[in-house]
């Protein structure tokens, strides 16, 4: 695993509720900051997705945002749930 963190501001609209890192990380290990205050998860934040979240509450224009995670390395797999219509094996063309 390798950490990193990314500044999200740029996505900060004041209406934005739906954040997404453009990278890939591991469901669990994702910390949201909000002006550099650590924002609590299932209170500011839910991940929806293994590149993204949403908060409940949308950022304001000239808040800064950032994003500090895991990213999955050699051996690690993400957990989230993958979906597949019945009658199709994973895998399968």
């Amino acid at each position: 695993m390798a950490t990193r963190t990314l500044d999200l501001t740029d996505q900060v609209t004041g209406f934005t509720t739906e954040f997404v890192t453009l990278e890939e990380f591991l469901p669990g290990t994702l910390e949201v900051y909000l002006n550099g205050v650590r924002q609590r998860r299932g209170i500011f934040f839910v991940e929806s997705g293994p590149q993204s979240f949403t908060t409940t509450e949308p950022p304001q224009v000239g808040d800064a945002l950032a994003a500090q995670f895991e990213v999955p390395g050699a051996g690690d797999a993400p957990v989230f749930p993958i979906v597949v219509p019945s009658g199709i094996e994973p895998g399968s063309p």
